[in-house]
């Protein structure tokens, strides 16, 4: 009976451990594993063991925890005194979920619930990398010299976003590239913009492209069709500057990810706190347009130049 009264307290009562081959898995890839649950002191009953996805993402409002996925892996079962139960464990992670960057990581929950006692839990980190394709397109930047910035990864109400900076090549040309990306039959649509330094001012070069299987299976060839593109935004951004194509609707409504859009799992489910990022950005949008209107009428009255007449 005492030992009864500990285990209903979580002295000896039994525990859950999942475990699997590996932390790191590309979008797509299949965890293979085992949940191993060890019994205590006493006889319990299981009312149902569960594995939860979880993904943490930082915004503007704050780091949030949302659910992936849900996974059941057993219910209405006991545990006898020092048994131990093995549980296969399979999941196939999304093809178009947000891989993990600064701003985005994921966990394993694994919740053992107990009939009358403490449910136990179990808490399992991994990392979501980028598919061989994706991966390549990275590589092939690093190579033009270009370094992922800190902040890249960003999620937001079209998926996932990633930004560079030059380090070489073209340092004192431009200051950023950002890119999207979305998997399709013929191989990756690519959204890039090029914030080109031009003069005192910043132009912001948007250019929207294909890369087909045999380009990304090349490496020279990946590389230099991706420096093609940076270098023509470079000699000539103000040919660039229409909206891209899944921005069209942006100010009349929340726009959603496109088919394939790498990321764009998470747009579903951080829903309207998306929303809120969205209208926060709009607003500081408005006022630094304001802001730069009224300082070139300023300038173009004479402004303030310190003297006296």
């Amino acid at each position: 009976m005492f030992k009864k009264i500990l285990a209903s307290l979580g002295k000896g009562a039994a525990t859950v451990d999942l475990q699997f081959n590996h932390q790191q898995y590309q979008a797509g890839e299949s965890i293979q594993g085992e949940v191993v649950i060890q019994g205590g002191e006493v006889e319990q009953k299981i009312n149902q063991l569960a594995v939860r996805l979880m993904m943490n993402v930082s915004l503007k409002q704050g780091n949030v925890s949302k659910e992936i996925a849900y996974i059941p892996l057993m219910s209405r079962d006991r545990i006898q005194p020092k048994e131990q139960k093995v549980i296969p464990f399979h999941y196939a992670l999304p093809t178009n979920i947000p891989v993990s960057r600064g701003t985005v990581s994921y966990h394993f929950d694994t919740h053992l619930d107990i009939e009358g006692g403490v449910d136990r839990k179990d808490v399992d980190h991994l990392i979501v990398q980028p598919q061989g394709a994706l991966q390549a397109i990275f590589n092939a930047m690093g190579r033009l010299g270009f370094r992922e910035k800190a902040d890249s990864g960003k999620i937001d109400q079209y998926g996932q976003e990633f930004a560079f900076f030059p380090t070489q090549a073209f340092l004192g040309q431009v200051s950023e590239v950002e890119m999207r990306f979305a998997a399709e039959q013929s191989g990756i649509s690519v959204w890039m913009e090029v914030d080109c330094k031009n003069g005192y001012k910043e132009v912001e070069a948007k250019r929207e492209f294909r890369l087909d299987w045999t380009i990304l299976e090349n490496e020279a060839e990946l590389e230099k069709v991706l420096g093609q593109y940076i270098a023509e935004a470079v000699e000539q951004p103000y040919i660039y500057t229409q909206p891209f194509s899944y921005e069209a609707n942006r100010h009349h409504g929340i726009s959603s990810a496109l088919p394939g859009m790498i990321g764009g799992l998470a747009v579903g489910v951080l829903g309207g706190m998306l929303v809120a990022e969205v209208m926060d950005e709009f607003v500081e949008e408005m006022f630094e347009e304001e802001a730069e209107e009224f300082e070139e009428a300023f300038d173009f009255f004479g402004g303030d130049d310190g003297e006296e007449s």
